[in-house]
């Protein structure tokens, strides 16, 4: 066991399994071998920077290299950003389940579509977000836009369903439940960073 590389498999461990992902899974995602996967997260093998950047890709997980000074605020940001678990309607739970598997499908087939980023950065906001239960039918046929992508091979039906779930995203976030006051202040900002008047 290497004391310097132990952080770095347990995180892709945790990433693994926050994703509900099994090894095999994540070999066929990132193009590792799962025999090398489970050496790693057992820290037992030499990471191989290759592996480390393709495994981190399917995981939706960033390398970089910070200045040491600043790795405290960027571990405070991680914490936070990650260990906020939202618990969601059960229906909602498992069509998020399903959307997930949908997409996770996409990468596995076409991981070099372009986008399957987009689809797969927006999703992950999504899973931060409380979902209430009258999105449930929106949720669907986002997932349904992207099976028939899939299964047809039309990727500009994959154009169409990234739009579709940026703008479901936006709504979910902007959404107010009726039994909420009226006067209760409205966010000045929409989570996406650009226009789209194209």
């Amino acid at each position: 066991m290497k004391y310097e590389t132990q952080h770095i498999a347990d995180r892709l461990r945790e990433a693994r399994e926050a994703k509900q992902l099994s090894q095999r899974e994540l070999s066929r995602l990132a193009g590792v071998p799962q025999a090398q996967i489970s050496r790693i997260e057992a820290n037992t093998v030499d990471l191989r920077l290759s592996s480390l950047v393709a495994i981190a890709s399917a995981l939706d997980l960033e390398i970089a290299l910070v200045p040491r000074k600043a790795v405290p605020a960027i571990k405070s940001i991680t914490r936070q950003t990650t260990e906020r678990m939202v618990i969601q309607p059960p229906s909602i739970g498992k069509e998020m389940q399903r959307l997930q598997k949908a997409i996770r499908s996409i990468q596995i087939e076409a991981p070099t579509l372009p986008q399957l980023e987009e689809v797969r950065k927006t999703f992950a906001s999504i899973q931060r977000l409380q979902i209430d239960p009258r999105f449930l039918d929106n949720l669907r046929s986002v997932r349904n836009a992207i099976e028939r992508a899939r299964i047809a091979e039309h990727w500009k039906g994959m154009m169409d369903a990234a739009q579709n779930m940026k703008a479901l995203r936006n709504q979910i976030a902007h959404f107010e439940p009726t039994t909420e006051k009226r006067g209760a202040s409205r966010p000045a900002y929409s989570l996406d960073d650009e226009d789209d008047d194209a």
